[in-house]
């Protein structure tokens, strides 16, 4: 909730749909995620706290990805993570936070329901409670340090995240403040509890050893040709089909360009298309060569392909009638903003997955297709593909739906049409031909590098590059699976990057940094690490929907922790574009940005840039009123968060001013306070703060007011008034009297958990 002030000028706000509107609201909308009614699975200790929630009156709303569950009571969404049958990677739990225990966070009494929970976690299954550093903690310590005005503890961007831990098994417990239309992960309505009744435990034992029966021709087998043999020779009517295909291709089209990724594929192909030219001189002034650098290529094969253009250009240079300049052969790479790890810790995207694979089009595809059109504009070039139809199933659907029985195929950039000379190929002619034939440019780069590369890794398949792409379903299709492949160090498609995972083993120094952030990258992906925010932010809209959500700041920042630790690279100006960023997409609109963010972000770069500007922004929440699926207003109780405004940063400047005042105040002082629409006068008997420290009310004796105000709304204790700190506009001292300030000291109010019964 927003304060005082702030709720009762801005109440009647019209939100209205766009960019620019001062608050988002929480609109119903549909979503793929489909809630089931059970986790995948319970042990018997599982089963009693589920059956805890159920007893003491909790709605059941059901799971989402197999083991995160969702539930509710009337002040509280409550999300428990449950890792039964394997362990949460420590690295992604967060540092833990030794200053504070859950007793000094759950002290409200609507907050008891949950405070039952972790009372009984630990005290009847034995669970040690880790609370791991983030940015609720941060807050709470502010504001119980210096007293100072945070509205961020009801982010809704910001859930309480609590780990619980035995032997057996591991929670992690999230708790969502300040309840919403509905509940977190996508979620719409309760369902039916599944059914809790323990389980006995039954070992199973095979009474014979029995070897099973296989079936060996039931075994589906690796496409014929794909072993990455070497033969004697490549056989000649392959090659010689291949070359007249080449040379139709020079005939036919003004510009041929050669898509080149740097793997086997693409190197066969333009050596061919090379040594083709320089036999026919009249050719050269049509090759072009267009590769593509992602951002986040695996070092090795980054460095491999610069060195092989290197290569390429001196020697062409030389060897051509006109020359070769720089500008004949183009790495690609995408813009600023549209960077692998700008979206990622700037946009808060997750890591791609193979249900969302936002990076093929930004990484990939709309990079090539800008170089494209400098060819495209008023000629119709031809793009040479190293694509084989035996490279996989999926590729040799590709490949024949493409181009079918047809020489060529039609790019989806104008002008462009594309022709595959290696279709026919194997991987064994492809491994062939570059160890028995040495390219042009063998003195400077020879083919065995690669040859070597692809040994170390294990691969048979390499990632296309994006000029390579003629239809973005087949790419997105083609992009990922759990084969070895060359393509992205950080790849979080496919489940494990066989490629990575062997060249380690070759390059431990420069590679293993890469893999276990690829490791922490993939896992982020878990639900269960509480990485997503819970709720979907449509930003375009000003709506938050049901959904997954965006990374959270908190895990961004680890991210970042990790990232510094393991010494990886970034580039300065991905780093200011993720502050931007960040800046414009999360500051602006009020999500609290903690200093730890800022701090994480910063020691990336190799020069500091001074203190932090990140202040921890305030959330401020605004009633309003929920739209429906056709437009309609649905009035709630609590539906909607304030967009960060001038007035918001106004009220929130003068609450802090009069904190400031209030402190330097003694007992017996007149003061003259401006609430909104009347004026107290009165003397100062003390200040009280809540159980947090927090400055919270003035109190005064024998005031007088100059407008009739209702006294019920002040708590009376004797002659002394409690006024709110929130409500007051001014507060000015009249006279001053030397008389000792009061001590206040720190107070807890717990034993309202220690007293409680919790029962299973």
């Amino acid at each position: 909730m927003s304060n005082g002030e702030s709720m009762v000028q801005q109440e009647s706000a019209h939100v209205i749909k766009g960019a620019h509107t001062q608050k988002y609201v929480f609109r119903i909308a549909k979503n793929k995620i489909t809630p089931e009614g059970n986790i995948s699975r319970h042990n018997n200790q599982t089963r009693k706290i589920w059956s805890y929630l159920k007893n003491k009156g909790w709605d059941y709303f059901g799971s989402v990805r197999d083991w995160t569950a969702v539930f509710g009571c009337q002040t509280h969404y409550l999300v428990i993570h449950h890792f039964i049958t394997d362990k949460p990677i420590n690295d992604l739990m967060g540092s833990p936070e030794l200053s504070l225990r859950w007793q000094d966070l759950l002290l409200y009494e609507e907050q008891l329901p949950v405070a039952a929970l972790a009372y009984g976690l630990e005290e009847v299954f034995k669970m040690n409670c880790m609370i791991p550093v983030q940015s609720f903690t941060d807050a709470y310590k502010q504001e119980a340090c210096i007293g100072r005005i945070s509205e961020r503890l009801i982010s809704p961007k910001h859930k309480l995240k609590l780990w619980f831990q035995n032997d057996d098994f591991s929670l992690l417990v999230e708790i969502y403040f300040g309840k919403q239309p509905y509940p977190p992960y996508g979620i719409y309505k309760p369902m039916e509890w599944p059914n809790l009744n323990p389980v006995t435990k039954y070992e199973k034992l095979n009474l014979f050893e029995i070897e099973p029966f296989i079936n060996e021709s039931a075994i589906k087998s690796d496409s014929k040709g794909e072993f990455m043999g070497i033969e004697e020779d490549v056989p000649d009517c392959l090659l010689q089909d291949t070359i007249s295909s080449i040379k139709q291709v020079f005939e036919d089209n003004p510009i041929v360009v050669i898509a080149f990724s740097g793997g086997k594929d693409s190197s066969v192909l333009l050596q061919l298309s090379v040594e083709f030219v320089l036999k026919n001189p009249e050719y050269q002034d049509k090759l072009f060569i267009v590769s593509a650098s992602t951002g986040i290529e695996n070092p090795i094969i980054e460095t491999h392909l610069r060195s092989v253009r290197n290569a390429i250009i001196k020697t062409l240079n030389k060897r051509f009638v006109n020359g070769f300049s720089e500008d004949r052969f183009v790495i690609v790479e995408p813009d600023i903003d549209e960077r692998f790890l700008v979206c990622i810790f700037g946009k808060s995207y997750q890591p791609p997955s193979v249900f969302y694979k936002w990076c093929i089009s930004r990484l990939k595809i709309m990079p090539a297709r800008k170089d494209l059109l400098r060819f495209s504009k008023e000629k119709i070039i031809c793009q040479l593909l190293g694509v084989r139809s035996m490279e996989s199933s999926a590729r040799s659907r590709s490949v024949e739906s493409h181009f079918g029985v047809d020489f060529y195929g039609e790019h989806v950039v104008q002008n462009i049409r594309t022709a595959a000379p290696i279709r026919a190929w194997s991987a064994t002619d492809i491994a062939t031909y570059l160890v028995r034939y040495s390219s042009p440019w063998s003195e400077e780069y020879s083919n065995r590098r690669l040859i070597d590369i692809y040994g170390f890794a294990s691969g048979a398949m390499e990632c296309p590059i994006g000029a390579m792409i003629t239809n973005e379903n087949d790419a997105i299709k083609g992009c990922g699976g759990s084969s070895a492949r060359f393509g992205c160090v950080f790849c979080s498609v496919v489940k494990e990057d066989n490629s990575l995972k062997n060249l380690v083993n070759v390059y431990p120094d420069e590679l293993g940094g890469f893999y276990q952030m690829r490791g922490y990258l993939k896992a982020t992906q878990d639900l269960r690490y509480g990485g997503f925010t819970g709720y979907q932010r449509k930003r375009r809209f000003a709506t938050f929907e049901p959904g997954f959500g965006d990374l959270t700041v908190d895990h961004r920042a680890l991210l970042f922790e990790h990232w510094k630790r393991l010494d990886l690279p970034m580039l300065e100006e991905e780093i200011l574009a993720i502050s931007r960023m960040v800046k414009e997409r999360e500051v602006s609109e009020g999500n609290p940005i903690s200093e730890r963010f800022w701090k994480a972000l910063y020691a990336l770069l190799p020069v500091h840039p001074g203190p932090y500007s990140g202040a921890m922004f305030d959330p401020l929440w605004e009633p309003a009123y929920l739209l429906d699926a056709k437009g309609g207003k649905v009035f709630q109780d609590t539906v909607g968060i304030d967009r960060y405004t001038q007035e918001d940063r106004d009220w929130i400047a003068r609450h802090n001013r009069v904190c400031d005042e209030v402190r330097s105040l003694v007992k017996g002082q007149l003061v003259f306070i401006r609430l909104n629409g009347y004026t107290i006068e009165g003397e100062f008997d003390g200040l009280l703060r809540d159980v947090h420290q927090r400055l919270h009310c003035l109190s005064i004796r024998r005031f007088a007011y100059r407008k009739d105000i209702n006294l019920s709304e002040w708590k009376v204790n004797e002659d002394s008034y409690e006024i709110p700190l929130a409500y007051i506009h001014e507060l000015l001292i009249i006279t001053e009297r030397t008389i000792e300030r009061q001590q206040f000291q720190y107070q807890l109010i717990s034993n309202e958990i220690n007293q409680l019964t919790f029962e299973f």
